[in-house]
């Protein structure tokens, strides 16, 4: 009876871990299909992903790790043409979900034969503006090369914005950069237009109030400062420190030049995207985070929120990061 029994546990045991063994393998072969079955970016696609439109340089190959790594190439349309869905679809087009994405992109005008690797950061859509626009419309992405040189400038691009003067400059930075192995990192976002306006309102209150206080600063340090020719060899004076009391308006008067500076600096970017909007009836706009609309030196993104909402943030880097199957490399010959 008690070996029956024993017998009986251990062919129950071993029913249970058959069953579970083959549920876990059902889970992951449907796993499996449900991402090898994953739809191409062609007709209608889920509204709450982000759809990533790469239009230049032409004739480059872009690979995006996703589910399942999808590439597609760049079609010859002109890297500064019109970007919108072409007769048959060629444009290369990603939509993706919030999250962190691998790519990589190879035939890159200006470095022949080389791979480069970057990362695509999609930003939940929070604000009204930016889920309206992930809905209808697509983020365009021009990859760091040498394309720019054959493109004539025909004016400021507006969508995403970016001035004219600053085009050739950020394409020719980021090649070489590239090439030396730093990083090279793009912020688009939907710049809440309204706010922007009213920070530009703000803005200029401020630095007519500052220009005022600036006067008066620079009248009492003349007054301190001839007086302090006085007061040098005036006991009493050095004793009260009152023949110091220039080095503490010129302290104030330096702080406040900075100030205006960049009281200055914020207005001339709060103009630069007002400029950038010419249609004048929409709330927000697609924005290229550039030094003509966000502050230098400082985190793009951050910076870039405080006048609207980040949809996706690009990195791209020299970092080696091979693609390629380990075990073709292996029976080729070649070490992994």
């Amino acid at each position: 009876m008690v070996r029956a029994e024993r017998e009986y546990g251990r062919r129950s045991s071993r029913s249970r871990r058959a069953a579970w063994m083959t549920m876990s393998a059902g889970l992951v072969l449907a796993g499996a299909i449900g991402c090898s079955q994953t739809p191409r970016e062609h007709g209608y696609f889920d509204q709450g992903k982000t759809q990533i439109q790469f239009f230049s340089p032409p004739g480059t190959n872009v690979t995006v790790r996703a589910c399942s790594i999808r590439s597609h190439e760049v079609a010859e349309y002109g890297p500064f043409e019109n970007r919108l869905e072409q007769t048959p679809e060629e444009f290369a087009v990603f939509n993706l979900r919030p999250g962190r994405y691998e790519f990589k992109y190879t035939s890159v005008d200006g470095l022949p034969g080389a791979s480069i690797y970057g990362e695509l950061e999609v930003m939940w859509a929070n604000s009204s503006e930016a889920a309206m626009f992930q809905r209808r419309a697509f983020i365009p992405v021009s990859l760091p090369s040498e394309a720019y040189k054959k493109a004539e400038i025909t004016g400021n691009e507006i969508f995403p914005y970016r001035g004219e003067a600053y085009r050739t400059a950020i394409d020719e930075n980021d090649i070489r950069r590239l090439r030396e192995g730093d990083v090279v990192e793009k912020v688009f976002f939907v710049a809440d237009m309204e706010a922007v306006a009213r920070q530009k309102d703000q803005t200029a209150e401020d630095l007519k109030v500052l220009e005022r206080k600036l006067e008066y600063i620079e009248a009492r340090f003349r007054n301190s400062y001839y007086d302090f020719r006085i007061d040098v060899s005036d006991p009493s004076a050095n004793f009260w420190r009152t023949d110091r009391e220039f080095i503490r308006w010129e302290k104030e008067r330096q702080e406040a030049l900075q100030k205006q500076e960049k009281l200055e600096s914020r207005l001339r970017r709060m103009n630069a995207l007002l400029k950038g909007d010419t249609v004048l009836t929409r709330k927000g706009m697609l924005a290229l985070a550039t030094e003509e609309v966000v502050a230098s030196h400082k985190d793009v993104a951050r910076a870039s929120g405080e006048v609207g909402e980040v949809l996706l943030v690009m990195r791209i880097g020299g970092r080696h990061m091979k693609w390629s199957d380990p075990n073709r490399e292996l029976a080729a010959g070649k070490k992994y």
